[in-house]
């Protein structure tokens, strides 16, 4: 009962008021161009940049000091370092209420016309090669900047009670990486849209199964990207990772 009690205290008007001209002043020096703030409870999304400037902030992040705003930027850019994540991590586990934060998960989602590549654009590219759209059509967005010691997710599909979401690996979206590979890794995640998880013989979930294999090579430059992302993986880790960057500038 106290704890619910708790929870429930809001910050102070003026509170707000200057967390949010903190909150845009920092997006704006990290390149967001962004206007407003708008606060929100979704259960799986602590930040994003939406249309027309707006910056949508969890409510926990009004009780936000500037070191925590500013580590929720970077994550969001994809530049915090490994101790920035960790209190990040750290800050949504004391401040999210506890039936939130068992959620399966809590994103970061950014728009999806990014600084190099728009992924509605990958979308259009893509679509004319089901024989019938998906309805509803899932939501597309840029995840933030996420590698491995040895390997990198490209793109995810999760389902949700208001649609599906497919976000794809802002490590993706630079100027030296091609357009097809961008379009590959959306239609990967829409033939999970289309073709859902089945089990095989022996009982296993086969999430990429034969039907999925084939469906996905419809896409022309399958092969193509596949090959570019297994020659190029190494470097993007490199380029990316924080212990991979401080190793190569030793030698």
């Amino acid at each position: 009962m106290f704890g619910s009690q708790k929870r429930s205290l809001k910050p102070k008007a003026e509170v707000i008021q200057r967390i949010e001209k903190l909150a845009l002043k920092i997006a704006r020096s990290r390149g967001y161009d962004v206007k407003t703030v708008r606060w929100k409870n979704n259960h799986r999304v602590m930040a994003s940049v939406g249309k027309g400037g707006v910056l949508n902030l969890h409510t926990i992040y009004q009780k936000a000091e500037k070191d925590d705003l500013t580590i929720l930027t970077d994550v969001m850019k994809g530049t915090a370092g490994e101790n920035e994540r960790e209190r990040f991590k750290r800050y949504i586990q004391k401040h999210l209420p506890k039936e939130l934060e068992e959620s399966r998960s809590r994103l970061i989602v950014l728009p999806p016309k990014g600084m190099f590549h728009d992924l509605n654009k990958a979308l259009k590219v893509v679509l004319p090669l089901l024989r019938k759209p998906p309805s509803p059509m899932p939501k597309m967005g840029w995840a933030p900047v996420r590698v491995g010691n040895t390997g990198i997710t490209w793109g995810t599909h999760r389902d949700g009670q208001d649609g599906s979401l497919i976000l794809v690996n802002s490590v993706l979206d630079d100027h030296d990486i091609p357009a097809y590979v961008v379009e590959h890794i959306v239609w990967h995640e829409i033939c999970h849209e289309v073709l859902p998880p089945e089990n095989g013989s022996n009982g296993r979930r086969r999430v990429h199964s034969k039907a999925f294999r084939e469906m996905e090579h419809v896409y022309p430059k399958a092969k193509l990207a596949e090959q570019w992302e297994l020659k190029n993986v190494t470097m993007l880790i490199r380029r990316h990772h924080p212990r991979r960057k401080k190793r190569s500038r030793t030698r």
